[in-house]
Protein backbone atom coordinates (compact mmCIF):
# COMPACT_ATOMS: atom_id res chain seq x y z
CA UNK A 1 0.00 0.00 0.00
CA UNK A 2 1.70 3.65 -0.99
CA UNK A 3 1.83 6.17 1.69
CA UNK A 4 -1.05 8.11 -0.23
CA UNK A 5 -3.69 5.18 0.48
CA UNK A 6 -2.18 4.80 4.17
CA UNK A 7 -2.51 8.43 4.78
CA UNK A 8 -6.45 8.48 3.38
CA UNK A 9 -7.55 5.20 5.32
CA UNK A 10 -5.81 6.98 8.19
CA UNK A 11 -8.17 9.82 7.69
CA UNK A 12 -11.29 8.45 7.12
CA UNK A 13 -14.26 7.61 8.77
CA UNK A 14 -16.43 4.81 8.53
CA UNK A 15 -19.51 6.50 7.16
CA UNK A 16 -17.82 8.46 4.78
CA UNK A 17 -17.57 9.04 1.29
CA UNK A 18 -15.78 11.08 -0.95
CA UNK A 19 -17.52 14.32 -1.92
CA UNK A 20 -19.03 14.57 -5.81
CA UNK A 21 -16.56 16.90 -8.04
CA UNK A 22 -17.96 19.89 -9.01
CA UNK A 23 -17.72 21.96 -12.40
CA UNK A 24 -17.97 25.60 -12.97
CA UNK A 25 -21.65 25.70 -13.51
CA UNK A 26 -22.20 23.94 -10.36
CA UNK A 27 -20.63 27.41 -8.19
CA UNK A 28 -22.13 30.28 -6.54
CA UNK A 29 -22.60 33.28 -9.33
CA UNK A 30 -19.76 35.60 -7.68
CA UNK A 31 -17.16 32.52 -8.05
CA UNK A 32 -18.68 31.70 -11.53
CA UNK A 33 -18.01 35.62 -12.58
CA UNK A 34 -14.61 34.74 -10.77
CA UNK A 35 -13.42 32.31 -13.26
CA UNK A 36 -14.57 34.70 -15.86
CA UNK A 37 -12.51 36.96 -15.14
CA UNK A 38 -10.03 34.57 -14.86
CA UNK A 39 -10.90 33.25 -18.58
CA UNK A 40 -11.36 29.99 -16.96
CA UNK A 41 -13.34 27.62 -19.46
CA UNK A 42 -13.26 24.75 -16.74
CA UNK A 43 -12.10 23.90 -13.30
CA UNK A 44 -8.81 21.72 -12.50
CA UNK A 45 -8.94 18.38 -11.34
CA UNK A 46 -7.47 20.01 -7.98
CA UNK A 47 -9.93 22.57 -7.94
CA UNK A 48 -13.01 20.40 -9.12
CA UNK A 49 -11.90 17.62 -6.19
CA UNK A 50 -11.21 19.85 -3.39
CA UNK A 51 -13.25 22.81 -3.78
CA UNK A 52 -16.47 20.68 -2.39
CA UNK A 53 -14.98 19.60 0.97
CA UNK A 54 -13.82 23.32 1.35
CA UNK A 55 -17.25 24.85 0.95
CA UNK A 56 -18.90 22.23 2.98
CA UNK A 57 -16.56 23.56 5.98
CA UNK A 58 -14.61 20.24 6.26
CA UNK A 59 -10.87 20.17 7.44
CA UNK A 60 -9.08 18.57 4.18
CA UNK A 61 -5.38 17.42 3.42
CA UNK A 62 -4.54 17.80 0.10
CA UNK A 63 -1.60 16.34 -1.70
CA UNK A 64 -1.28 18.77 -4.65
CA UNK A 65 2.01 20.09 -6.97
CA UNK A 66 2.59 23.77 -7.26
CA UNK A 67 1.14 24.46 -11.13
CA UNK A 68 -1.91 22.47 -10.23
CA UNK A 69 -4.46 24.91 -9.74
CA UNK A 70 -4.37 24.13 -5.92
CA UNK A 71 -4.71 28.22 -4.98
CA UNK A 72 -8.09 28.74 -6.70
CA UNK A 73 -9.10 25.31 -4.54
CA UNK A 74 -9.01 26.71 -1.61
CA UNK A 75 -8.76 30.98 -2.64
CA UNK A 76 -12.62 30.36 -4.09
CA UNK A 77 -13.99 28.87 -1.49
CA UNK A 78 -12.27 31.68 0.70
CA UNK A 79 -14.68 34.04 -0.97
CA UNK A 80 -17.55 32.26 -0.29
CA UNK A 81 -16.78 32.53 3.31
CA UNK A 82 -15.75 35.96 3.91
CA UNK A 83 -18.19 38.57 4.91
CA UNK A 84 -16.70 42.22 3.04
CA UNK A 85 -19.29 43.77 5.54
CA UNK A 86 -16.85 43.14 8.30
CA UNK A 87 -13.44 44.69 8.36
CA UNK A 88 -11.35 42.19 9.85
CA UNK A 89 -9.11 39.12 9.27
CA UNK A 90 -11.28 36.62 8.40
CA UNK A 91 -8.46 33.64 6.47
CA UNK A 92 -4.83 33.61 6.76
CA UNK A 93 -2.67 31.80 4.24
CA UNK A 94 0.77 31.01 5.57
CA UNK A 95 3.37 29.91 3.03
CA UNK A 96 6.64 29.44 3.03
CA UNK A 97 8.18 32.32 0.61
CA UNK A 98 7.54 35.61 0.15
CA UNK A 99 7.60 35.00 -3.30
CA UNK A 100 4.78 32.41 -2.98
CA UNK A 101 2.93 34.96 -0.79
CA UNK A 102 3.02 37.69 -3.78
CA UNK A 103 2.07 35.03 -6.20
CA UNK A 104 -1.29 33.65 -4.32
CA UNK A 105 -2.23 37.48 -2.84
CA UNK A 106 -2.15 38.16 -6.36
CA UNK A 107 -4.17 35.53 -7.39
CA UNK A 108 -6.75 36.22 -4.59
CA UNK A 109 -7.34 39.74 -5.94
CA UNK A 110 -7.85 38.78 -9.38
CA UNK A 111 -10.11 36.30 -8.97
CA UNK A 112 -12.17 38.86 -6.17
CA UNK A 113 -11.51 41.73 -8.76
CA UNK A 114 -14.64 44.53 -7.54
CA UNK A 115 -16.15 41.80 -4.87
CA UNK A 116 -14.64 43.90 -2.44
CA UNK A 117 -12.48 41.63 -0.27
CA UNK A 118 -9.07 43.17 0.88
CA UNK A 119 -6.08 41.34 0.28
CA UNK A 120 -2.70 41.52 1.89
CA UNK A 121 0.77 40.19 1.70
CA UNK A 122 3.13 40.46 4.64
CA UNK A 123 6.79 38.65 4.84
CA UNK A 124 9.82 39.75 5.40
CA UNK A 125 12.31 41.96 3.86
CA UNK A 126 10.69 44.46 3.62
CA UNK A 127 9.20 47.96 5.80
CA UNK A 128 6.45 47.31 8.38
CA UNK A 129 4.70 50.42 7.16
CA UNK A 130 2.89 49.17 4.17
CA UNK A 131 1.53 46.28 5.80
CA UNK A 132 0.31 48.55 8.82
CA UNK A 133 -1.40 50.97 6.33
CA UNK A 134 -3.01 48.03 4.79
CA UNK A 135 -4.39 46.29 8.11
CA UNK A 136 -5.71 49.91 9.39
CA UNK A 137 -7.67 49.84 5.86
CA UNK A 138 -8.80 46.56 6.73
CA UNK A 139 -8.04 42.88 5.51
CA UNK A 140 -10.28 40.44 4.86
CA UNK A 141 -7.50 38.17 3.89
CA UNK A 142 -3.86 37.68 5.25
CA UNK A 143 -1.54 35.75 3.15
CA UNK A 144 2.26 35.66 5.01
CA UNK A 145 5.29 33.76 5.67
CA UNK A 146 5.00 32.65 9.24
CA UNK A 147 7.54 34.69 10.78
CA UNK A 148 6.44 37.85 9.50
CA UNK A 149 2.64 37.23 10.56
CA UNK A 150 3.85 36.02 14.22
CA UNK A 151 5.34 39.49 13.90
CA UNK A 152 2.31 41.36 13.28
CA UNK A 153 0.28 39.05 15.90
CA UNK A 154 3.21 40.06 18.73
CA UNK A 155 2.37 43.63 17.78
CA UNK A 156 -1.32 43.19 17.59
CA UNK A 157 -1.37 45.09 14.39
CA UNK A 158 -3.00 41.65 13.45
CA UNK A 159 -5.89 40.12 15.40
CA UNK A 160 -7.04 36.47 14.40
CA UNK A 161 -10.21 36.81 16.94
CA UNK A 162 -12.82 36.80 13.75
CA UNK A 163 -10.61 33.64 11.49
CA UNK A 164 -12.66 31.14 10.17
CA UNK A 165 -10.41 29.93 7.82
CA UNK A 166 -6.42 28.66 8.03
CA UNK A 167 -4.69 27.28 5.09
CA UNK A 168 -1.07 25.62 4.98
CA UNK A 169 0.24 26.28 1.60
CA UNK A 170 3.05 24.36 0.63
CA UNK A 171 3.58 22.93 4.21
CA UNK A 172 6.08 20.33 3.36
CA UNK A 173 8.31 23.07 2.01
CA UNK A 174 7.37 25.26 5.11
CA UNK A 175 8.30 22.37 8.16
CA UNK A 176 11.62 21.92 5.71
CA UNK A 177 12.92 25.45 6.01
CA UNK A 178 12.30 25.66 9.66
CA UNK A 179 8.96 27.56 9.97
CA UNK A 180 7.45 24.69 12.62
CA UNK A 181 8.42 27.19 15.88
CA UNK A 182 6.52 29.84 14.10
CA UNK A 183 3.73 28.64 13.54
CA UNK A 184 3.00 26.63 16.83
CA UNK A 185 2.90 30.22 17.98
CA UNK A 186 0.43 31.28 15.51
CA UNK A 187 -1.30 28.83 16.71
CA UNK A 188 -1.70 30.58 19.91
CA UNK A 189 -3.63 33.20 18.81
CA UNK A 190 -6.22 31.36 16.91
CA UNK A 191 -9.80 31.34 17.64
CA UNK A 192 -10.46 27.87 19.91
CA UNK A 193 -14.12 27.65 17.80
CA UNK A 194 -15.60 27.93 14.69
CA UNK A 195 -12.14 28.08 12.23
CA UNK A 196 -12.09 25.51 9.32
CA UNK A 197 -8.34 24.80 8.40
CA UNK A 198 -7.07 23.14 4.86
CA UNK A 199 -3.80 21.78 4.38
CA UNK A 200 -1.81 21.62 0.96
CA UNK A 201 1.42 20.06 0.22
CA UNK A 202 3.37 18.36 -2.51
CA UNK A 203 4.24 15.57 -0.26
CA UNK A 204 2.80 14.04 3.27
CA UNK A 205 6.02 12.47 5.27
CA UNK A 206 5.84 11.46 8.86
CA UNK A 207 6.13 15.20 9.60
CA UNK A 208 4.06 16.75 7.75
CA UNK A 209 1.31 14.72 8.58
CA UNK A 210 1.99 15.19 12.58
CA UNK A 211 1.72 18.87 11.35
CA UNK A 212 -1.82 18.40 10.48
CA UNK A 213 -2.82 16.25 13.65
CA UNK A 214 -1.87 19.65 15.37
CA UNK A 215 -3.95 21.47 13.62
CA UNK A 216 -6.48 20.06 11.94
CA UNK A 217 -9.85 18.32 13.29
CA UNK A 218 -10.53 14.83 11.61
CA UNK A 219 -9.62 15.87 8.10
CA UNK A 220 -10.44 14.09 4.88
CA UNK A 221 -7.71 13.72 2.75
CA UNK A 222 -7.22 13.85 -1.12
CA UNK A 223 -4.29 12.60 -3.15
CA UNK A 224 -4.05 15.09 -6.09
CA UNK A 225 -0.35 14.75 -6.71
CA UNK A 226 -1.28 12.49 -10.05
CA UNK A 227 -3.89 15.51 -11.05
Amino acid sequence: MTEESNLAEENKTPSETPFPEVTIADLPPRLVAATERMGWTELTPVQAKAIPYLMSGRDLMAQARTGSGKTGAFIMPIMELINTRQDNCQALILTPTRELARQVAQEAQDLAGPDGMRVVAVYGGVKYEGQLEAFRRGAHLVVGTPGRVLDHLMQRSLSLDNLKVLVFDEADRMLSMGFYPDMRRVQTYLPKKGLYSFMFSATFPERVKSLARQFLKEPAFLSLSAD
